[in-house]
């Protein structure tokens, strides 16, 4: 009969998330990641196989996570308009309250590893792909019920949502002018 795990595997992939986010793929090392777990570095192998097994799983966990606050979002029953600024706003008031700037895994993913590791950029893909079908639906529900003109195309203004998002939580890494990033929260929910 084996040992019992000394950890819990699901937790232990979200801690990883985290020590992703804040140190980046690239400069999280197998030590580092055990170190934060709380297990030794043969013990994280033995349960993920490798530090890139284990930052994809970090990584699918994050988008999923995301993407059902997201979701609690885009669902609630208030003017679009509303909604996007609320969601906006969050981002670029939590990344400037975290005192290390790290922003979102996905972002600093996307920036990080570029085109350099497939699968990675499969997991991004999908991430992007769903965050604008969450928000075409929105806007898709907000033009049937009159919020947005009929000429208006809900594909084109998910885009410009999601390309806002992005760019703040990577702008929030260079200013903490909340005016700058509250003007440009405002242009984005004119836009719509």
């Amino acid at each position: 009969m084996g040992r019992p795990k000394k950890f819990d595997p699901e937790k232990a992939v979200e801690q990883a998330a985290e020590t992703f986010r804040v140190h980046g793929y690239a400069e999280t090392s197998p030590q580092s990641l055990a170190d934060s777990l709380g297990i030794g570095k043969g013990s994280l192998y033995h349960a993920f196989g490798s530090k890139h097994e284990l930052f994809l799983r970090s990584l699918e966990r994050y988008t999923d996570t995301s993407l059902a606050d997201l979701k609690a979002v885009m669902d609630e029953g208030r003017p679009i308009r509303e909604r996007v600024r609320e969601l906006l706003t969050g981002f670029v008031e939590a990344d400037l309250n975290d005192p290390d700037r790290c922003g979102c895994l996905v972002v600093n993913t996307a920036v990080e590893l570029r085109t350099s590791d497939e699968p990675t950029v499969k997991l991004l893909g999908k991430s992007f792909e769903a965050t604008e079908s969450v928000l075409h639906l929105a806007f898709i529900a907000a033009q049937h019920a009159g919020e947005i003109d009929a000429d208006r195309d809900p594909k084109a203004l998910a885009g410009l949502v999601q390309s806002s998002m992005i760019g703040l939580r990577v702008l929030v890494k260079t200013t903490s002018d909340r005016d700058r990033l509250g003007s440009i929260i405002d242009a984005a929910v004119a836009a719509i």
